[in-house]
């Protein structure tokens, strides 16, 4: 087995996979990272495991029946090339919708979906925390079941629970609308706790939620449950489903803060930018998406600090429009 991208998601999978004995590759693009790995192994919260790491210029897919995808959403087709021409069936370890983008350039039949349960931040090279458990839902984009699909079950459960999805788009939505949410925290600055700890903001937020939630119905999507509440009773329980996503996840640190922090690019296109596209395609408003997308913009080009004030911009940047 290989895994491209060996960060936060792909790192943490990979040392577990080969904890439990499983015999797999990494491949990433930090030169450090992966003479790191090789030499005195991934530490995850303290506890080290060696891996055998690799460049991409290095990486040869010949023979290889399942390769985890973990890169950021912008480097997807890139990271894909390799695998283009083999016989390789990919599982997204990815967030956003990347799956649509896999399937376009390998074929629906090679795709596997994942959502990935579990938080994990990059601190340096060599060094990852896991900082929630979570479990892995995968599924095929078409819900159909096969023995490669129940093969990667099998594997992919040696590092985490893991289940197979017949509605796996509906699942990817709801981490999506999840991500959604977190990615405010690089808004505001603030970890998930404190961001979601105001009256005032849980009723933009769940605006903000309700947004996406129109999105991914008028694009077909049969969403179950977010945030622990079925899609369908949003408007009436969103309050209560934040205070108690707040409860479990509260000391979560945004992803997209850390990339302001360190000058990484950041994801926010594949998640908010993607939802405000995807409205758009579908003529469903976003207006609230789409000034979160605007002002998170503004942010990573140094132009203003996150800051709480940005969210009540929001507010009042969506009415105007």
């Amino acid at each position: 087995m290989i895994c491209i991208g060996a960060g936060a998601v792909g790192g943490t999978v990979a040392s577990r996979l080969a904890d439990a004995g499983i015999d797999v590759a990494v491949v990433d693009t930090n030169t450090e990272h992966v003479a790191l790995l090789n030499s005195v192994g991934l530490e995850v919260n303290g506890i080290r495991t060696k891996l055998r790491a690799i460049a991409p210029a290095d990486l040869d897919v010949r023979g290889v029946g399942l390769v985890l995808l973990a890169v950021r959403s912008h480097a997807t087709r890139t990271a894909l090339e390799p695998v283009v021409d083999s016989n390789a069936h990919v599982v997204s370890l990815q967030n956003g919708l990347n799956e649509d983008t896999i399937a376009d350039v390998i074929g629906a039949e090679r795709t596997i979906g994942c959502v990935v349960g579990f938080g994990a931040t990059w601190i340096e090279a060599g060094r990852i925390t896991l900082d929630a458990e979570g479990p892995l839902t995968i599924g095929r984009l078409d819900g159909s079941t096969d023995h490669v699909l129940e093969h990667a079950s099998q594997t992919l459960s040696r590092a985490f629970p893991t289940r197979i999805a017949e509605n796996i788009r509906g699942s990817l939505w709801s981490k999506m609308l999840i991500n959604s949410v977190t990615v405010l925290g690089a808004l505001v600055g603030m970890r998930t706790g404190e961001l979601l700890a105001s009256d005032e903001r849980r009723a933009v937020i769940a605006a903000i939620v309700a947004e996406g939630i129109a999105v991914a119905g008028a694009e077909g999507v049969r969403l179950g449950w977010i945030f622990g509440v079925p899609a369908e009773s949003w408007t009436d329980r969103a309050d209560d489903a934040l205070r108690n996503f707040a409860k479990t996840f509260g000391a979560i640190k945004s992803v997209t803060w850390r990339d302001f922090e360190i000058g990484r690019p950041t994801e926010i296109d594949a998640v908010t930018g993607e939802i405000v596209r995807r409205g758009d395609a579908s003529g469903t408003p976003t207006p609230l998406s789409a000034a979160v997308y605007e002002i998170l913009r503004e942010i990573e080009a140094g132009r203003r600090p996150p800051d709480p004030a940005n969210l009540t911009a929001v507010a009042q940047r969506s009415t105007r429009r």
